[in-house]
Order: structure tokens, then sequence, then C-alpha cells
């Protein structure tokens, strides 16, 4: 809950309204079976017909009133406990986008949607869900209770004589339900996982003729889920079997001893009718607050699959932000802003972040050593490496070789074991992240692109750029030359990754995309390898047209096809070295 603090706590007005609501509707429910006593002691055997349809005028009506209250509850409910999971299923999908790509080729991504979607939810019904039911529950118990002891003291005493059973067998079951609950849950990530990775790679499922092997794939992984969920649920209803037979016995002994007090008129009928009612309400309060065992034991299960995104890379959180991430010490894992370090304290917290950087920066790489997170050994050992400003330079190297680690490096989404990296003379870290990365723009091999319209690929990044400016840009990269081809033109409906775009339109998009934010930066990381002889000039072409004003970084594997580069270099042995002055 010390976690879960500054979600609740924004709604605890909306929270205290629900809670309010819950202990009145408690209470008019046990007005219903002390009525039905009346009913059966003055109007029945009373034979007072007047009163008997008095008393059933009272229970249609604090019925009719129970159902609006409860109505009106469970809107206010629903609406409340939605916004707790909404902000925190927002946060933790916040906090995993600010993690590093490391991250996430250690984690499946089919394992973080299980973990973002179902874990989340199970800890936001928990932590309000349960808040809830207990109210209810125990205000109708204790309700219950004290007009049971003022019916019959002795069949109250019998009633309890099964809570103690029941309360150790649901702490017996805690380490089998956790560790059940745990298997189901991890093995629906595994499925999750699964799905993920063959339906978004279904072309090429079908190009190796491969359909029936994952077919039987995902037939072991739902045989295994269903064996999982068949341990949970026997364990699940074990319990609660075993909580329903000690009721079943408690209300064969209520009848046995107060049909015996009835017998001897020691007891009206009403009496006891009214209290085995009281007695079933009582009985299942009681078993809803034993069932919070239950409840709980899933939940903690749930919170450790969130919190294990979360920790060690999380530190204690500013109240109402959410989770924060810890120092930028951390080298694996650097935070992703650099004013959200307040985890660390005040002192780390960059309130004189850069806001801009200068048009085609100088970049300097001053004794810079890093080690992969997955990595043993440096890749890059004391390298000193500097590109004058607005120069075009090309850098090869085999792979493996750090090529990649420079350009993350650059942009901070790794941090240097020892050195620094500069840019315009400044420390990178010196400038706000966003205005970094947004500056420092890379064109990869296998540009990012989203299911939608290709209008919307087109701005992304640049969601306020004018649908003007988008088609000037899309104009330049000479994007208009295939989009015009296409049915619905730039409304055309593409699929995930670019699906129905050959490799050099996917790269068009990204230059225009390049264009629209009007880089100081510009990183070509094996943007052509794909690419044809024709398509690679063409695309060196316009680079050098409309990105002639930026700093220019050419990685590839041939250096040859790069036109009108400044200078040559080759990455290896984790040194930088000049191989030529200039290249035609």
């Amino acid at each position: 809950m010390r976690w879960l603090w500054p979600y609740v706590r924004p709604r605890l007005g909306a929270l205290a309204a629900v809670l309010g609501l819950a202990a009145l509707i408690s209470l008019l429910a046990t007005a219903q079976p002390y009525l039905s006593k009346l009913i059966i002691d003055e109007g029945l055997i009373g034979r007072n017909f007047p009163r008997l349809c008095e008393l059933c005028a009272a229970i249609v009506g604090l019925a009719l009133l129970g159902s609006l209250l409860g109505g009106f509850n469970r809107w206010l409910y629903v609406r409340v406990s939605g916004r707790i999971l909404f902000d925190l299923r927002e946060d933790v999908y916040r906090h995993l986008l600010r993690l590093p790509p490391s991250f996430f080729r250690r984690r499946a991504v089919g394992d973080l949607v299980t973990r973002l979607d179902g874990d989340v939810a199970e800890v936001q019904r928990f932590s309000t869900d349960t808040l809830l039911a207990f109210v209810n529950a125990l205000l109708l118990l204790l309700a219950t209770a004290a007009i049971m002891i003022s019916l019959s003291p002795l069949l109250s005493l019998v009633a309890a004589a099964a809570l103690p059973l029941q309360l150790a067998l649901r702490q017996f079951s805690r380490a089998p339900v956790q560790s059940t609950t745990r298997a189901v849950r991890e093995q629906s990530g595994h499925i999750t996982q699964f799905l993920v990775e063959t339906l978004g790679s279904a072309k090429a499922v079908q190009a190796a003729a491969t359909e029936s092997y994952e077919q039987r794939r995902l037939h072991g992984l739902n045989d295994t889920f269903l064996a999982r969920l068949l341990s949970q649920q026997l364990v699940t209803y074990g319990v609660g079997a075993g909580s329903a037979l000690l009721s079943h016995l408690a209300t064969a002994a209520v009848f046995v001893i107060g049909g015996y007090r009835v017998l001897r008129g020691e007891l009206t009928v009403g009496t006891l009718v009214a209290f085995t009612a009281y007695f079933t309400r009582s009985s299942g309060s009681a078993l809803s607050l034993m069932n919070l065992l239950l409840a709980y034991q899933r939940a903690a299960v749930s919170l450790a699959r969130v919190r294990e995104l979360l920790v060690p890379a999380l530190g204690a959180g500013r109240p109402g932000q959410g989770p924060q991430p810890q120092s930028c010490a951390d080298r694996s894992e650097p935070p992703a802003r650099a004013d959200d370090l307040a985890s660390s304290g005040p002192s780390t917290v960059r309130t004189d972040a850069l806001t801009q950087l200068p048009a085609a920066p100088a970049i300097e790489f001053v004794g810079v050593t890093y080690t992969p997170a997955d990595a043993a050994t440096p890749v890059l050992r004391e390298l000193s490496w500097s590109i004058e400003g607005g120069a075009k330079a090309v850098l090869s190297g085999d792979s493996g070789a750090g090529k990649s680690s420079l350009i993350d490096l650059l942009r901070r989404f790794a941090l240097p074991d020892a050195g620094q990296v500069r840019v315009a003379d400044q420390p990178v870290d010196a400038y706000a992240l966003d205005v970094l990365r947004r500056a420092v723009v890379v064109l990869e091999t296998e540009p990012a692109l989203f299911r939608g319209s290709l209008l919307h690929n087109l701005r992304y990044g640049h969601e306020h750029a004018s649908d003007e400016a988008v088609l000037e840009a899309a104009r330049r990269a000479g994007v208009d030359a295939f989009v015009s081809q296409l049915p619905a033109g730039y409304a055309t409906e593409i699929g995930a990754a670019g699906a129905g775009l050959s490799t050099g339109q996917r790269q068009r998009i990204a230059i225009a995309r390049a264009l629209l934010g009007h880089p100081a930066v510009l990183v070509l990381d094996e943007a052509t390898s794909n690419l044809d002889a024709a398509a690679v000039a063409q695309m060196h072409a316009l680079i050098d047209e409309h990105f002639s004003d930026a700093t220019r970084i050419i990685i590839t594997h041939v250096p040859a096809q790069v036109p009108r580069a400044e200078a040559l270099y080759r990455l290896q042995g984790g040194q930088v070295q000049r191989l030529d002055s200039t290249l035609a």
C-alpha cells in the first residue's frame, strides 16, 4: 500500500464516498432478517394482517433503496478504481519507455505485456476492491454479530466455533496459492510472447512452411497452461470447499441446538429463523474476510512481478508521479530524462539543462571506455575521436566492433564506464534528454514504423507538425513518388513494422521524419545495407541535398559507396583510426 499510496491519495474523497455508501447499504441489508422475524412473530403467529402488510412494504422499500444506492455506488467505484488502474499502468509504461535498449534485449515483450496488463490489473483490483470488500464485510459482520448475540448468546458461540479452523486453513494454503498463481502468470506470459513473435513474423513462418510446427508449439504451451491452471484451481477450490464444509457443520449445529430450544419453548420460531438468516449473512461476511487472504496471496505474486520491472532500477517515487529511476551511476540502465533523478536526492536533478543544440555541432569522444551490459569486456577502450562541425564522416568496422555503441553513447542510451562524450563543447548530459535525442537523428537499417496510416507514420515524433509541413517533407524525401500509386494515398494503412512497403520506401519515410525535425546531427547506421547500388546513390543524394547543414556520420561496411565524404575512419580494437583525409 505504501507503493500504491500516490495513486490512491488523489481519490480519497471519492473512495470515502464509496465506503460511506457501502456502509449504508450494509446497514440496510441487516434490517431485512429482523423484519422477517417480526413478520413471523407479529404478523403470522400474531394474526395481524395490517402489521404483516406494513412489514412487507418495509422490506420492499428497503430493497429498492438498497438497489438504487448499490447501482450508484458501483458506478462510482468502477470510475475511481478504473482511474487508479490506468494511472498505475501508465506510470509503469512510462518507466519502461525510459529504460535503455539493453533492458528490452533481456526481457520478452510478451512477458512485459502480461505484467503490464494482467498483473497491474490484479494489483489494482486488490488495492481497491479489497478495501471496499473489507469495509462491507466487516460492517456487515459486526452488525449481524451484535444482533445475533442479542437474539441468542448460546447460538452465537456455536456459530463462531468454526472461525479459528477456517483461519488456520487459509494460512496453511498461503504457499501453494502463491506458487501456483506465479506459475499460471508466467505461463500466460510465455503464450503472449509466442503470439507476439509468430503473428508479428507470419510471413517468415509461412515462408519456412512451419505452420504445423508453430501450431504444435502453441498446443504444448496451452497444455502446460491448462495443467498449471488446474493446479491453481484445485488449490483454491480445496480451500474454499474446506471453509464451506466447516460453515455447514456450524449451520447444522445451530439448527440442532436452536431447534431443540424452540421445541422446549425457550426460543420463538421467528427468532430462530431470524438468527439463521443473520448467521448465513455473517458466515458470508466472515468467508469474504478470509478470502481476502487468498486475494492478497494472488495479488502479492502480481505485485512482485510488476515490481521486478521497477527494481532495482527504481527508487522511491515522488508522490503522484509514480515510479522514478535511480541514479545515472547505474551504467547499464541509465534514466531517460535528466530531470527524473529525484530518487537520488535533489542534488542530482539538473535544473540548468541546456534546451538547444547549435546547428552542425562538433562531436568529441574523450577517453571513452564502454562495456555493454551483456558483455564481459569493453568494446571501447580509452577512445578519443573528434568530428568537426558540419562534416560528413564515414565510420567502418567489423560487426560487433562497437560502432552502434558509439551512437548509443552519443544519444545517452548508454553511459560510458569512463571518459566523456561532448557535443558542441558540452558534455551530452548537459542537455535535456529529449532535446538531445531530437537533435541527434539516426536512420537505421529498418526504420521504426507502426500500424496506421502513412501520414501518421510520417508525423511520428512530430505530432504537432501541420499537414502542409508533413507533406512538404514527404515531397522533398521522394515519398510522393510511390504514394501517388497507392489507392488511398497518404491515408493508406500500413501494417506493423511497415509491412507492405519496400525497404527503400521505408527509408524515404524515415528521411521525411528527419526533415521535419531539422536535426543538428544525422547518423546513418547501416541505413543502406539492404538497398541496391542505385537506391544507395539516391539516398546519399537526398542526404547531401537536404542535410548539408548538419553534422553527418555514415556507419557502413562499404565506405566506397559513400560519395562526397570528408573523412574516413575505422573502428578496431576499441579505437578509431583515420584512414584517409578525404573520400571522393
